[in-house]
């Protein structure tokens, strides 16, 4: 009894504090346009990710689920010492809890780059769209309905909502400066490679309560880096990568490295593919989860699990068991010689 109480508390409080919360991934950066709209088309003619998340199934019957499908492409280039436009498009769906408390964003952002020299660029993009969230009140229990002894559903909740469904513009913008030089290749990997932006999501602060117009979205404030490391004449590499994300009370400090192994590079005996490579994650989001993975780099294929260890004070329900995630990535770069550092 006392665990299921505890569970319930655990609910509720999720299910308060998520209506100025956003959902988190542990695999952000392969999500690149939710991490940040500068990233629209900034690369690659043409990219597509897929996210899927799923979290405290150790404790509730009904986790946390996040899905996130992106695509974004080039639209205008001026060639690779020029200018360049970039679209893209997310659309992604997060249930959290019994009440199926459900928020569904669908956004396009645009992105706008300049070089500032052959080796730097600074982008900029805008994200707009809409945000939905629902809630299905039925489903919930609250603390006034328990008579001391056992949960009774003919007592009533006292709680008063005045919809269960609302809808509202959503709109973001965030900057971006890249950085690469060297060639990724087994025979010199010489390249060194670094990305760092910030964002801003929900400027608008998006109604995202159940009562009337009190409750708006926080504005998201998210500062990132990605950097790319080869240890010459050798086929190793490491990507060290930060997140520091405020929003509303909270704080999120997130840091770790994939460490890769490339199999393969590219070169015309194989069609100019992607490089393939083997690589391992370790993440730590302070104060909540260390975080590992693998994912397999294949020519224009990248598949990525990863799993949460809680370390949270939740630990006493969860016994550690925090969220399994997957990332699945597709960029058709054929004909190019390389994947771009910049």
């Amino acid at each position: 009894m006392i665990k299921k109480i505890f569970t319930v508390f655990v609910c509720l409080l999720s299910y308060f504090f998520s209506v100025g919360q956003d959902y988190s991934l542990s695999q952000p950066f392969e999500s690149a346009v939710m991490l940040n709209p500068a990233n629209a088309g900034l690369t690659y003619p043409l990219r597509t990710q897929l996210n899927y998340r799923q979290q405290w199934r150790s404790i509730i019957n009904k986790p946390f689920t996040t899905v996130i499908a992106s695509a974004d492409a080039k639209i205008f280039s001026q060639g690779k010492t020029g200018s360049s436009l970039g679209l893209g498009i997310v659309i992604a769906n997060d249930q959290a809890g019994t009440g199926k408390l459900n928020t569904l964003n669908a956004n396009l952002a645009l992105m706008g780059k300049v070089m500032l020299s052959e080796i730097q660029t600074l982008s900029a993009g805008i994200i707009g769209g809409v945000m939905q969230r629902k809630v299905n009140l039925d489903a919930l229990t609250w603390g006034n309905q328990f008579n001391g002894l056992e949960y009774d559903a003919t007592i009533s909740s006292g709680e008063s909502f005045s919809t269960e469904r609302t809808l509202s513009p959503d709109i973001g913008a965030g900057m971006q400066w890249s950085y690469g030089k060297g060639a990724s290749t087994l025979s010199s990997n010489d390249a060194l490679g670094a990305q760092v932006g910030f964002a801003a999501y929900h400027i608008n602060s998006p109604k995202a309560g159940f009562q009337g117009d009190v409750d708006g979205r926080y504005i998201r404030l998210l500062f990132h880096g990605s950097f790319s490391y080869s240890l010459k004449n050798t086929p190793f590499q490491i990507n060290p990568n930060f997140l520091l994300q405020m929003q509303g009370p909270s704080r999120m400090y997130f840091v770790g490295a994939y460490w890769k192994y490339r199999l393969q590079e590219s070169s015309k005996y194989t069609g100019y593919l992607s490089y393939r490579s083997l690589n391992l994650a370790t993440f730590y989001r302070v104060g909540d989860a260390f975080i590992t993975g693998l994912q397999l780099e294949w020519d224009d294929f990248a598949f990525g699990i990863s799993y949460d260890i809680n370390l949270s004070s939740l630990t006493k329900a969860s016994k550690g068991r925090g969220a399994t995630e997957i990332s699945l990535r597709y960029i058709p770069v054929k004909l190019q010689k390389s994947r771009s550092l910049i």
